[in-house]
């Protein structure tokens, strides 16, 4: 029979390997999230540090709860090793494939939007042209006026 505190510290090991698949299962939805919508410099600047705050916290989080807050090495290696362990087996297939189908969905939803969004923006450039020309006519009437 084992001792409890074994039981305790492979339960806390066991913790500590989900913590690092949950961290990793994070990242992925910002991978996806990145893959569906076009993302520049600055926004993937500032979800990396907003997830990188996350992840400090769970771990911080994880620690302060199950072990008074002590940091021990054994546990950050749990969290790599749930993190190694759900990047090799599921994490590229889920990305691939979520971030496919919502690109799918996404086009499907978007078509008749973009469909409608060009038919305003040919109407505004033709309206645009008219009142145009005929702001500049008005103008050079009033320049005639005020010349004569």
């Amino acid at each position: 029979m084992m001792s409890p505190g074994i039981i305790w510290e492979l339960q806390f090991f066991g913790l500590a390997v989900l913590r690092g698949v949950l961290i990793l299962m994070l990242y992925d939805l910002l991978r996806i999230f990145r893959r569906v919508v076009p993302h520049g410099t600055w926004s993937v600047a500032a979800e990396d540090l907003i997830y990188w705050a996350v992840t400090a916290l769970l771990v911080f989080q994880l620690l302060y709860r199950e072990n008074d807050g002590s940091v021990r090495g054994y546990v950050l290696l749990a969290v790599g090793i749930g993190m190694l362990f759900y990047h090799q087996t599921f994490s590229n297939w889920l990305v691939e494939h979520i971030s496919g189908i919502l690109k799918i969905c996404t086009g499907v939803l978007l078509k008749p939007v973009h469909m409608v969004y060009r038919k305003i923006v040919q109407v505004l450039k033709v309206a645009g042209h008219f009142y145009k020309n005929k702001l500049k006519k008005q103008l050079k009437e009033f320049i005639i006026i005020l010349f004569s």
